[in-house]
């Protein structure tokens, strides 16, 4: 299954610099999302049962 992930921390969405350096230099990840990039069926596989945002 050739499926990728990404994640979001709240510190991204606050600079509009390259994100590996505040996800690199973060002493507690504050999680705010998840991307998942792959083929459509592997990707539903993945995200079966998993309760989406409102």
């Amino acid at each position: 299954m050739g499926v990728r992930t990404a994640i979001y921390t709240e510190e991204m969405f606050k600079t509009g610099n390259d994100n590996r350096a505040v996800v690199r230099g973060a002493a507690e990840l504050r999680l705010v999302g998840l991307a998942v990039h792959g083929g459509r069926n592997d990707v539903d596989k993945v995200l079966t049962g998993l309760p989406l945002h409102p």
